[in-house]
C-alpha cells in the first residue's frame, strides 16, 4: 500500500512539474496546428512533444480554448509561445532573425450570438413550423420540423442559422430608421428529408429562446477571433442600440454602431467611445456653452455590415448608452 501511495504521489508531482514547465520546440518545426476530427490536447502534445502530459501547458498558451476537453475541427492551436530562434553552430551565437511579433488578437467566444443590424430585413430560406413533441419554447436538443426540403437541395447534415428579426432600430440622434436588428437564436442541423418542402432536424445550439415560426437560412461562419487593426482614416458615428436593448451598458456588452463597410470599417478595428457633447448655461456670460465629450470607453468591432457594425465593449469608465459618440482609433 505504501508503495502504491508513493507511486501515485510521484506520478502527480511529475505531471504537475511537466504541466507547469515550458513546452519544448515542437517536432517538425510546426508552430500552428489545425484541429482534426478526433483530436485531443493530450493527443496533440503526444504527437508534437512525445508526451501527452504536457496538455495543460498547451491549454495555458491557448487561453481562447474555453474547455480543454472540447476542441473542434478547424480550430487553430499554437504549439509554442516562444519566438523562433536560429542557432549558428560556427559562432555558437543565438540570433533573432527578423522576428516580427504577431498582431494582437481579440477573442470573443459568443461571437455567433452577437446579432447585428442590417439596412434591410435579412433574407430567410424557411422557418421552423413545429417540433416533436409539440411545444412553444425550444432549445438545444429539441427536434423540429422545417419547411425546407429537397426542392431547395437540402441534405441531411446541412446546418441552418436560426434567427428572428427584431423591431426596427431608430437612430438615437436623428430618430430615423437605422436598420433592422437580427437576433441570432441558434443552429439547427437537418437529420432527414421528408419531402420537397419539409425536413426534420435537431437544434444543436441555442443562444436564446426559440419558438415556432423562427426563420432559418444556410449557416455562415461566425468569426470568434479577430486580428486587431488600426483604422486607415478618420471615421465617427454613434451607438445605435445594444444587443440586450438595455439603456445602460458596460464591459462585455454587445452594441451596434452606425458606421460600417462603406466607411472602410473592418473586423478588428477599435473605437473610442465618448459621452455626447452637452450644453450648459454660463450665468456670467448669460449664454449656453458646449461641454465637450469625455472618453468613457472602447469597443472592438466583431462584424461589419454595409452601414453598421457590431462591437463588444472592452473598456468603460461609466455607463455606455445609445447616442454615445464612437471615433475610430487610427
Amino acid at each position: 500500500m505504501l508503495r502504491i501511495r508513493t507511486f501515485l504521489i510521484l506520478l502527480f508531482l511529475t505531471t504537475f512539474v511537466i504541466a507547469q514547465g515550458y513546452l519544448p520546440f515542437p517536432k517538425g518545426g510546426t508552430t500552428i496546428y489545425v484541429v482534426k476530427p478526433g483530436d485531443t490536447l493530450s493527443g496533440i502534445t503526444q504527437k508534437f512533444f512525445d508526451n501527452s502530459l504536457l496538455w495543460p501547458r498547451l491549454w495555458e498558451i491557448n487561453p481562447y480554448i474555453d474547455n480543454p476537453h472540447l476542441i473542434y475541427p478547424g480550430e487553430t492551436i499554437k504549439l509554442t509561445d516562444l519566438p523562433v530562434v536560429k542557432f549558428d553552430p560556427k559562432t555558437n551565437i543565438e540570433e533573432l532573425k527578423n522576428i516580427v511579433p504577431p498582431p494582437p488578437v481579440f477573442y470573443y467566444s459568443w461571437a455567433q450570438a452577437e446579432g447585428f443590424v442590417t439596412s434591410g430585413e435579412w433574407e430567410h430560406m424557411g422557418s421552423i413550423i413545429s417540433s416533436e413533441p409539440s411545444k412553444i419554447l425550444l432549445g438545444t436538443g429539441d427536434n423540429v420540423y422545417l419547411n425546407v426540403g429537397s426542392k431547395f437541395g437540402v441534405q441531411p447534415g446541412d446546418k441552418f442559422t436560426v434567427f428572428r428579426d427584431s423591431s426596427p432600430v431608430l437612430h438615437p440622434i436623428t430618430g430615423k430608421l437605422a436598420g433592422y436588428k437580427v437576433a441570432v437564436a441558434g443552429i439547427v442541423e437537418v437529420q432527414r428529408i421528408l419531402g420537397k418542402n419539409q425536413s426534420y432536424g435537431i437544434i444543436t445550439e441555442s443562444y436564446r429562446e426559440i419558438t415556432r415560426g423562427a426563420q432559418v437560412r444556410p449557416i455562415e461562419p461566425f468569426v470568434k477571433e479577430v486580428v486587431m487593426r488600426k483604422g486607415k482614416k478618420h471615421s465617427q458615428g454613434f451607438i445605435l442600440e445594444s444587443k440586450s436593448k438595455t439603456v445602460l451598458n458596460g464591459v462585455g456588452d454587445v452594441v451596434y454602431i452606425d458606421v460600417g463597410r462603406d466607411d472602410h470599417i473592418v473586423p478588428g478595428n477599435s473605437f473610442s467611445i465618448f459621452q455626447y457633447t452637452r450644453h450648459a448655461y454660463d450665468p456670467d456670460r448669460n449664454q449656453s456653452v458646449t461641454i465637450p465629450g469625455v472618453n468613457i470607453g472602447k469597443l472592438v468591432v466583431l462584424r461589419v455590415e454595409e452601414n453598421t457594425a457590431t462591437g463588444v465593449v472592452v473598456r468603460s469608465s461609466r455607463q455606455i448608452e445609445p447616442g454615445n459618440v464612437v471615433v475610430l482609433d487610427i
